[in-house]
């Protein structure tokens, strides 16, 4: 588990904060309901981030894709 509060973004403008716990299942909520998407786990933590970041959710220190 990551310590401290986390953010996911989504590309249609959504974003939820909270505990690890709490960002994925508002995640999978979101993307069920909205988008009609399934996300596992590990696909939500891989797009979230520390809140503290300004780094937009989906891209990483290295990733040149915009």
């Amino acid at each position: 588990m990551t310590e401290g509060p986390m953010r996911v973004r989504c590309a249609c403008g959504w974003e939820t904060t909270g505990t690890e716990d709490e960002v994925v299942t508002a995640t999978s909520e979101h993307g069920e309901r909205v988008h009609n998407m399934r996300a596992t786990r590990a696909e939500i933590l891989a797009m979230a981030l520390p809140t503290d970041s300004d780094t937009p959710a989906g891209q990483r220190r290295g990733d040149r894709s915009t």
